[in-house]
């Protein structure tokens, strides 16, 4: 079983993919630049820690 802060710090990295994938949705690509980065770094690691 994961440790109460591990499970935090993935439901947080979770958050920020989902409302930042919204966003994406919501707003022009330009005004949204600045997510991109941190947005395929934190997909990329939920991926390896669900996996």
């Amino acid at each position: 079983m994961a440790e109460p802060a591990e499970l935090l710090s993935a439901l947080i990295v979770l958050e920020f993919v989902v409302v930042a994938a919204v966003v994406f949705l919501l707003v022009p690509i330009e005004a949204a630049v600045s997510l991109i980065p941190l947005f395929l770094l934190f997909s990329f690691v939920l991926y390896k820690y669900l996996r």
